[in-house]
């Protein structure tokens, strides 16, 4: 006696296309890779009184001495860095617990006299930050090609003599799907774009 049976080849099984599927790559701006070597030389300092914008993570800073806040623990005084001569570090949101959000502003960002998380140059920190889509025609060369990094919109953008070379290595360039800061100078408002282009840099 003979039993009906359907034929089934598990290996080869799928799902509709476009059906139960979503990406997760991509990065999210001024986030600092974790690595039990560099996790120590986490620093933080106070963002100074002169800053006209709130700070958010993925910003190329200016660290000044500041041996009143010091005293306190407080670390030195930051502010953005204007060039890449008064360019110390870059901010990043890890363990940065007293950013504010607010329902129309969702980016965490901190405010003058608020505390801020930074990596030093020469920490080999491994830190995502908003970067000029068209350099993912990176992808594939050297982790060494010269790149600078745009101090007006806070991202790296190819390479130009003005600014002159950022010191960072190039690990990675995603064009699309990535969480990048916009800040809103009508508003004040700090926000998320949800579709932006992120390099993954070395500093």
């Amino acid at each position: 006696m003979t039993t009906s049976a359907i034929s089934l080849n598990p290996n080869i099984t799928t799902n509709a296309t476009g059906t139960f599927s979503a990406t997760t790559y991509g990065m999210v701006q001024g986030i600092a890779m974790d690595d039990p070597n560099i996790r120590n030389s986490l620093a933080g300092g106070v963002l100074a009184s002169t800053e006209t914008l709130p700070m958010w993570g993925g910003v190329v800073i200016g660290e000044y001495l500041n041996l009143a806040d010091e005293a306190n623990g407080l670390g030195n005084n930051i502010e953005r860095a204007a060039n890449q001569a008064g360019a110390t570090g870059m901010t990043v949101y890890n363990q940065l617990n007293n950013a504010i959000t607010t329902p129309q502003s969702n980016a965490p960002a901190v405010p003058s006299g608020g505390t801020v998380n930074f990596y030093r140059f020469g920490s080999h920190a491994r830190i995502a930050v908003q970067c000029d889509p068209a350099l993912v025609s990176l992808n594939t060369g050297l982790i060494n090609q010269q790149v600078s990094w745009d101090y007006v919109n806070q991202k790296l953008i190819a390479y130009n003599a003005t600014p002159g070379a950022f010191p960072c290595k190039i690990l990675n360039v995603i064009a699309t799907g990535c969480m990048i800061v916009q800040y809103n100078s009508g508003t004040g408002f700090v926000t998320w774009n949800f579709n932006g282009a992120c390099a993954l840099i070395e500093i």
